[in-house]
């Protein structure tokens, strides 16, 4: 029997917006990580580096655990080592934590510390970019800075050499291109089939990210 609880629960899912609605469950999922995992999982207090392919020993761990999937799991993990309080743990020589929170031994080398701190920047530059700009103080002009275009050559943004790739593309073994922060490309495999919006990639450095589709791209076939 359906009762007023459980209609008012439908009309709010119904009335949600999509993309809130995921982000909501996305969040739920990794509270549910910080009371599963509390010692790999850091809420408040110091975070530490994760081993690179904890997400397959995760796997295993999660199974009867109550409102864990592996998708779910996929997509919480993501969001908690894109935030910026995970990143400022990935210093080259940190050690990284197992599913246990125990230490590897393996630590965070010089290259996987400066794509973190690539991340760092993109994330600080887009907030930014979203502040509102204050007001100039009434009788006093605003500075803007000149530029001599007459000396020295024009920088030009590098060519990216690289097809927009498709779910149906990014099947694990394929080698891919992986935009970076500074408009350049890395080389990588994917590590395995993209989900939706999502795929892993095994970077050159053998660091293996989770990346949205549109940081992915194909290789251009030579002609």
């Amino acid at each position: 029997m359906e009762t007023q609880d459980n209609k008012e629960q439908v009309v709010a899912k119904e009335a949600a917006p999509a993309e809130g609605t995921h982000f909501d469950h996305v969040k739920e999922t990794l509270e549910l990580l910080y009371k599963t995992f509390p010692k790999v999982f850091i809420k408040d207090g110091d975070v530490k580096p994760l081993k690179i392919g904890i997400f397959e020993d995760l796997k295993t761990r999660i199974e009867g655990v109550e409102g864990l999937s592996i998708s779910k799991v996929r997509a919480a993990l993501r969001l908690y080592t894109s935030r910026l309080k995970y990143l400022y743990s990935v210093k080259e020589g940190a050690v990284r934590i197992d599913a246990d929170g125990n230490e590897t031994g393996d630590t965070v080398n010089a290259e996987h510390a400066t794509y973190a701190q690539d991340k760092i920047k993109e994330i600080n530059q887009k907030r930014n970019l979203n502040k509102p700009k204050r007001p100039a103080p009434k009788g006093k002009k605003p500075f803007v800075k000149k530029f001599n275009n007459t000396k020295g050559p024009k920088k030009v943004a590098p060519k990216i050499e690289g097809d927009k790739a498709s779910v149906e593309d990014l099947k694990n073994g394929t080698e891919v291109l992986v935009l970076s922060a500074q408009n350049s490309c890395v080389r990588g495999v994917v590590a395995q089939d993209a989900q939706k919006d999502s795929v892993f990639v095994t970077l050159k450095s053998g660091l293996t990210v989770n990346l949205p589709l549109d940081r992915v791209l194909l290789p251009k076939k030579a002609k």
